[in-house]
């Protein structure tokens, strides 16, 4: 018989195992992102020249092919002599490092773009500059407006003071390794609740189309929040089998996580709110565990008020809404349409936006999203990942319709367009979830005859290295300098013809059209 002194033992190790292997993951996952972007640095081109963007495009792809070809030799080596208590760890490591490589390639991408000048994309322009001007005064020791989540005031006043850079050159290097980390932290967050492999394959893909190098943290804060808002309402639905103990400090670590992500970018939380409160009611185990539940709920809704204050304090004031009259051309587009998400740049996307779909204006992308929907609704409709994502994506969908009903009354956007992000990841994380119960249905047909057809794992992922490889460089290639004001690639553009703050240009600045000001700062 087993003591229970052996069982917490036995407990405490599993639990440092899995503590270990998930930090191994994310020095692996980050080192590998940071990584390839210094390897970036390497590449020499005049990124305003077409010729030169189309050369670094080439070297940036070359490096992630070296790169990939390693991983996947390393992974099948290690699937042909590797012990199999062994295998999984490589496994592990090989989805943190793809996951890593995925977005250190786009970030590498936008150091080539800005390869020479010394300021961000959008060079502190735009949304910048009261961001820049906020983060002056508090660092100053002077009261700042507290309805916009701070983390970002301190990371960018933190890393100027540390470097000894004025804040406006400080932006650069967070825009990049911001990018960088998109992939990592999309990973790490989906390892909460998937398999490594299910991880990279559903999480980092279907935060492919949110990457954002200009402001990297909002979207950031999404792509973890998802799978966070999964792990919490897994708690909930489990709550009574939890101890007093466990549920405390469950709602603890619960409640400083969604804190600090809601200081990090709290406007998804105003579009998922909603959707998460009723799944968590249907969820509940109210008759057999409403205690423990209280006791869980609780901790988490003080931990999370205590770390969060300091923002939530603003956005309660009786001025701490949004009023926002910003109508661009994403406030004009069917509203129904969330195939795409551009953020507010159209980016030479023709005379017809949204473009016409093939069945009914619906597009064979939308249909894709659709019979996923299907698949993920039809086999895992009871899961916590299809309620939590349904949830969140209704909830954004009701909220959209409505303040979009009323932007002619009020002639205020609401931000509503931001709900795109959130409808379309939710729907990709459920398309990706349905091929997984797809996957898992077929091969509960034939167990035995599934495991000895199925090829090593590194040679499953070369698709995913393809996709990865293809989506980096065209986003990479939709932020190259172009003069163009409607284009994303306005924003290195700027980088490269605007002075610095000492009023001198960039290396390539100068050769094509910027204008010193030696007398800028007198």
């Amino acid at each position: 018989m087993t003591s229970s002194h052996d069982t917490h033992t036995l407990r405490s190790r599993t639990l440092r195992s899995r503590i270990g292997g998930i930090g191994a993951e994310l020095v692996l996952s980050v080192g590998v992102a940071v990584g390839f972007l210094a390897w970036s640095g390497t590449i020499e081109v005049d990124p305003l020249e077409r010729r030169g963007q189309v050369s670094g495009l080439a070297a940036l792809q070359l490096r992630f092919a070296v790169v990939a070809a390693l991983l996947v030799i390393a992974l099948v080596v290690a699937n042909r002599l590797a012990a199999p208590a062994h295998r999984a760890y490589a496994v592990r490591a090989g989805c943190a490092a793809i996951a890593g490589l995925a977005t250190g390639l786009v970030a590498g991408g936008i150091d080539v773009a800005l390869r020479g000048t010394r300021l961000s994309l959008w060079a502190g322009g735009g949304d910048y500059q009261w961001i820049l001007d906020w983060t002056s005064r508090l660092w100053r020791g002077e009261q700042i407006p507290d309805h916009y989540p701070p983390i970002i005031f301190w990371v960018i006043g933190g890393w100027a003071r540390l470097t000894d850079e004025p804040m406006i050159l400080a932006l650069k290097d967070i825009q990049l390794v911001g990018t960088a980390l998109f992939g990592p932290a999309a990973y790490l967050a989906w390892r909460l609740v998937l398999r490594p492999v299910w991880a990279l394959t559903i999480g980092v893909v279907a935060m492919l189309p949110l990457i954002e190098p200009v402001k990297p943290y909002p979207q950031i804060t999404l792509v973890m929040l998802i799978p966070v808002l999964v792990r919490v309402l897994a708690i909930v639905r489990r709550a009574d089998t939890l101890t007093v103990r466990r549920a405390l400090l469950a709602g603890a670590v619960t409640g400083a996580g969604i804190g600090l992500l809601f200081l990090l970018y709290s406007g998804w939380f105003v579009w998922c709110a909603a959707g998460v409160v009723v799944a968590a009611a249907l969820l509940a185990p109210w008759r057999s565990g409403w205690r423990r539940l209280l006791v869980f709920g609780g901790t988490t809704t003080v931990t999370f008020v205590v770390v969060g204050w300091v923002h939530l304090r603003g956005l309660l004031a009786p001025t701490g809404g949004t009023s926002d009259d910003y109508f661009y051309f994403d406030t004009d587009t069917e509203p129904a349409y969330i195939a795409m998400w551009r953020n507010d740049r159209p980016a030479d996307v023709g005379p017809v936006w949204p473009p016409v779909g093939e069945l009914g204006g619906v597009g064979v992308f939308t249909l894709l999203l659709v019979a996923g929907l299907g698949l993920a609704l039809a086999w895992g409709w009871r899961h916590t990942i299809v309620i939590t994502a349904g949830a969140c994506a209704a909830s954004a969908w009701f909220i959209r319709m409505w303040l979009a009903s009323e932007q002619w009354q009020t002639q205020t956007v609401r931000l509503y367009p931001r709900t795109t992000a959130v409808v379309l990841y939710c729907l990709l994380i459920l398309t990706g979830f349905g091929v997984l119960l797809a996957v898992r249905w077929w091969r509960s047909r034939d167990p035995a005859g599934a495991g000895t057809a199925t090829a090593p794992t590194g040679l499953l992922l070369i698709p995913l290295l393809f996709l990865f490889a293809s989506a980096g460089s065209a986003t990479v290639d939709r932020y190259m300098p172009d003069e163009r004001t409607d284009h994303a690639g306005y924003f290195a553009w700027i980088a490269h013809l605007q002075p610095y703050p000492d009023g001198q240009c960039s290396r390539w600045g100068a050769i094509h059209g910027c204008e010193p000001v030696p007398d800028r700062n007198r």
